[in-house]
């Protein structure tokens, strides 16, 4: 069996498209490793993600960036344990944490600082993880959040089905929120990747 990342990395595409696991798009993929670049010549030392999924963007991150932490929270558990099984294959379950369990619960046991944060967990919660995990971020953290223009309903001035609603109109908050404390670019490609860095930084 090879047990190469990139190997690895292929045959979790594989399984994602099977089985219809959301793992990050492809277009979006070298837009987060850019965003994670922005943190230092050498990258980020200490990476926090929340939506750990089967563990594709973690893995990407953790080749990426080998020298880096990198804890990443998932609060389904047949996902969490292929996660761990995938940093295991891969070497690096040393450095890259799996925590199992609802980020309101597990944030509070952990301990930054991080300068770089992914938020792909529940799009309705990004804007108060957002807000717990801001004392633990180092001064010139960097913060990406996928999907958040959620099917192009976040920046439509159109009606919004009624079922996604609530979930609009709170990525629109976090929106206005990072747009306003941070320096804040939208990638359009894929569903939308934000990526905020300190006023100022860039």
């Amino acid at each position: 069996m090879d047990n190469t990342i990139p190997q690895i990395l292929s045959e979790l595409e594989m399984y994602a498209e099977k089985n219809n696991v959301p793992i990050i798009r492809g277009p979006e993929r070298e837009l987060l490793l850019k965003a994670a670049s922005l943190t230092g010549p050498e990258g980020p030392k200490k990476i926090l993600e929340i939506g750990t999924a089967i563990g594709y963007s973690a893995l990407m991150m953790a080749e990426k960036f080998p020298k880096a932490e990198i804890d990443t929270l998932e609060i389904d558990e047949t996902r969490h344990t292929m996660a761990e099984t995938v940093m295991r294959r891969a070497g690096v379950s040393e450095r890259v944490r799996c925590h199992l369990g609802d980020a309101a619960d597990v944030l509070k046991t952990l301990k930054g600082p991080y300068d770089f944060l992914y938020l792909d967990g529940p799009k309705g919660q990004y804007l108060r993880e957002l807000k717990e995990i801001e004392p633990k971020l180092s001064k010139n953290a960097v913060i990406a959040a996928d999907n958040v223009l959620f099917r192009g309903l976040v920046k439509s001035n159109g009606p919004v089905p009624h079922r996604y609603r609530t979930l609009v109109m709170r990525l629109r908050d976090y929106i206005s929120y990072v747009e306003e404390k941070y320096d804040t670019h939208i990638y359009e490609e894929g569903d939308g990747l934000s990526v905020s860095v300190p006023k100022g930084m860039t």
